[in-house]
């Protein structure tokens, strides 16, 4: 079988959907790291300096459009297989089988995808879009060679908006249903439950992605706007 075939098998979409996923979960924790620099006590100057890095290193851009990419390819390898699974089983189970807290996330995970990809697509014209394609103000810092653009200021004036701060929660509410189950699936589908090890990986999955990722991109927004 080649490839393309085997890619377009249902273990072969769930394997793109794993390992896309996976390098999603990758990103949101350096994406996360890089946000808390909003936070620090220096008028913005490590968070532009960041973003100057982050949006003019070739490197970086190659990877940042791959993203985008991966986003909408993980986005429509996954609703397909949801709708596929649907078109399988047109009736409904009377008792979902298994494990009941796991069926109920499963079945959110279409609805709490999309509400993730129409968060996205908001922040990208917020941040990302206003950042490369629009005149921004600049900020000159001691020590730096260049004037940066100040989307620190930008930040913080788009988080006055309380109710662009609560769809930043519920964007990070979906998130986090996402990443349960979402982290969790990845790891069956590439084998790696073991009694070893899942523990392990359900305190990542849980703690981790589904609840520390989310709550630190929440409680960014909301600090600022308490400002």
């Amino acid at each position: 079988m080649k490839w393309s075939q085997f890619f377009n098998t249902s273990i072969g979409k769930k394997l793109l959907v794993g390992a896309t996923g996976l390098f999603l979960c990758s990103f949101v924790i350096v994406h996360l790291a890089g946000n808390f620099q909003l936070l620090y006590n220096d008028e913005g100057k490590a968070f532009n300096a960041y973003a100057a890095f982050m949006g003019h290193n070739s490197l970086i851009q190659f990877i940042a459009w791959g993203l985008k990419i991966v986003i909408l390819l993980h986005a429509f390898i996954a609703l397909q297989l949801t709708f596929s699974n649907r078109a399988a089983r047109p009736v409904k189970y009377a008792v979902n089988p298994g494990n009941q807290t796991s069926s109920w996330f499963s079945r959110q995970m279409a609805i709490m995808g999309s509400i993730l990809l129409i968060f996205i697509v908001i922040h990208l014209a917020n941040f990302w879009g206003k950042f490369h394609y629009t005149e921004m103000p600049t900020r000159t810092y001691e020590g730096s060679i260049e004037p940066l653009k100040d989307l620190y200021a930008l930040s913080y004036e788009t988080f006055k908006n309380a109710w662009l701060v609560a769809l930043y929660v519920i964007g990070m509410i979906g998130l986090s249903f996402h990443l349960i189950h979402g982290f969790k699936s990845a790891c069956q589908t590439f084998g790696l439950n073991h009694k070893k090890y899942n523990g392990l990986l359900s305190f990542i999955g849980v703690w981790v992605f589904g609840i520390a990722i989310p709550v630190g991109f929440a409680i960014i927004p909301v600090v600022i706007y308490f400002k």
